[in-house]
């Protein structure tokens, strides 16, 4: 629920407090080569946990530059924002529901800290897959 803030088992999560890019944690199974100051952390298949570990501060940043449908993230945005992620897509513009096709670009889950810093990182190649 919006404004109810976000809980585990009834323990509330938080994300981390991260103010700097390189070391942030990331559920992935190897990062591009211009990505290598960044940790990998296990990445469960799905991008709804992917961003639960970013709400409970099990990872610090979760991006994704594909097509996807709202309803896989919609839950899991609510959730990370609640614990306190900055949440957007692939862009850093605020995300958007309700599309015709129900389907949106990217989405960028990150302690507030490093969010700018992801964005500028990111944009080059958000630019470069967003066409489809």
């Amino acid at each position: 629920e919006a404004g109810g803030g976000a809980t585990c088992n009834g323990v509330s999560v938080h994300v981390r407090d991260r103010d700097r890019l390189p070391g942030a944690r990331v559920p992935a199974d190897s990062l591009p080569k211009q990505d290598g100051d960044l940790v990998t952390v296990a990445k469960p298949n799905s991008i709804a946990l992917r961003m639960a570990m970013v709400a409970c501060g099990e990872a610090d940043l979760l991006a994704s530059l594909r097509w996807g449908h709202e309803w896989d993230i919609a839950a899991a945005a609510l959730i990370a924002q609640e614990a306190g992620a900055t949440v957007t897509d692939a862009r850093g513009q605020p995300l958007r529901y309700n599309s015709t096709k129900g389907e949106m670009f990217g989405v960028l889950a990150t302690a507030p800290g490093i969010h700018d810093a992801a964005v500028a990182r990111l944009a080059g190649r958000a630019a470069a897959a967003v066409v489809r």
